[in-house]
C-alpha cells in the first residue's frame, strides 16, 4: 500500500513531564511518511525547549508553533497545526494528545492500512488509562438530551470486551485521531469559541451530520494519562469550561425539544456538583460564571 503523509498535530501547555514518553513512542514507529506539529500555549518556555530537544533526539521531522505565552487554546492550537499540516500536503491529520504513550511499532501503520484498505475517513484506535489500562475510550455516541457524548464501557478489561466491539460509532474524542481531509473540507475546522472541551464533541457531530462515521481500529491500543494538562473536570478550570461548552454546543448544534432539555439538564446537574462532591467555593463561582457565559454565546 502507498503511505500518504501524515500531519501529527499536538498542542503543549505546560506538562514537560508527559513529553518524553510521547516522542519516545513516535520514534518507535515503523511509519515514516509523517510530520509533527507542536503547538506551544505554555506560559513558559520549558515545554517548548524539551520538545525541541527530544525531536533531535529521536530524530522526528517537526514543526513548531509558538504563540509565545499566549494561550490560544485546544482548538486554535489544533487549528494551527491542521493549517500548517495542510500547507505541507499532508493528506491525513492525527489530532493527538501528547499525554500519550504506545508501544506498537505499528500504530501509525495499522490504522493507515484500515483507512487505505476500507476508505475509512475518521479512525480511532483503542485508548486505555494509563497506568491502569483499562478502557477509557472504545466506543461513543451523542445523547442530545443530555448534551452529552458519553464513552461506551469505561473501566473494562478491554481484553474481555474487545471481541464484542462494533466497527463503527457515532463519537470519538480528538484524544488520538486520524482525519482524512476531506473531512475538513466538508464541515471545516475546530470552532475555536470552545477554547477547551466540547471543541471534539462539537467537530465529531459536525462530521456525523455531514455522513461521516467513526471506524474502531480495534487491535491498534495506545494508552492516555487522562487529565494531565486541565486538572481535570472539578478543577475551576474544567468546571468553567465544561458547563459554559456542553450549554453552547446544545444551543448551537441542537433543535427544540432536545436543545431546550438539554440546557436545562445541563444547569441543573452543574448546579447539584458542589452540593454532592463538597467542592470549593472557587469551582461553584466557576459553575455559576459558565452558566453564564454559555447563555451569553
Amino acid at each position: 500500500m502507498s503511505s500518504p503523509k501524515i500531519g501529527i498535530v499536538t498542542v503543549f501547555y505546560n506538562s514537560p513531564e508527559v513529553l518524553p514518553d510521547f516522542y519516545k513512542s513516535l520514534s518507535l514507529q515503523d511509519y515514516e511518511n509523517y510530520h509533527l506539529y507542536i503547538v506551544d500555549n505554555s506560559s513558559n518556555d520549558t515545554s517548548r525547549l524539551l520538545a525541541e530537544r527530544l525531536a533531535t533526539e529521536y530524530n522526528i521531522s517537526a514543526t513548531l508553533i509558538n504563540n509565545n505565552g499566549n494561550n490560544v487554546g485546544v482548538a486554535a492550537g489544533n487549528n494551527q497545526g491542521i493549517s500548517a499540516a495542510f500547507k505541507d500536503d499532508c493528506e491525513y491529520i492525527l489530532i493527538a494528545n501528547n499525554d500519550l504513550l504506545f508501544d506498537d511499532v505499528t500504530v501509525f501503520s495499522s490504522i493507515v492500512d484500515i483507512a487505505l484498505r476500507d476508505d475509512e475517513k475518521i479512525i480511532s484506535p483503542a485508548i486505555l488509562n494509563y497506568p491502569e489500562k483499562k478502557a477509557w475510550y472504545v466506543g461513543g455516541h451523542f445523547d442530545k438530551f443530555r448534551a452529552l457524548a458519553p464513552h461506551e464501557h469505561v473501566g473494562a478489561d478491554y481484553s474481555e470486551l474487545k471481541a464484542t466491539l462494533a466497527d463503527h460509532c457515532t463519537y470519538s474524542p480528538t484524544c488520538f485521531l486520524l482525519v482524512h481531509k476531506s473531512v475538513f473540507d466538508k464541515i471545516g475546522m475546530m470552532d475555536e469559541k470552545y477554547f477547551a472541551y466540547y471543541d471534539d464533541t462539537d467537530f465529531i457531530y459536525r462530521a456525523v451530520m455531514a455522513s461521516f462515521r467513526v471506524r474502531i481500529a480495534r487491535d491498534t491500543i495506545v494508552y492516555h494519562k487522562v487529565s494531565i494538562s486541565t486538572g481535570g473536570g472539578y478543577s475551576p478550570f474544567g468546571a468553567y469550561h465544561l458547563t459554559r461548552n456542553r450549554i453552547y454546543f446544545a444551543r448551537k448544534c441542537f433543535t427544540f425539544p432536545q436543545r431546550e432539555i438539554a440546557v436545562f439538564y445541563t444547569i441543573a446537574t452543574r448546579l447539584s456538583l458542589p452540593v454532592f462532591r463538597q467542592e470549593s467555593r472557587s469551582v461553584f463561582k466557576n459553575i455559576l460564571k459558565g452558566i453564564r457565559d454559555g447563555l451569553r454565546m
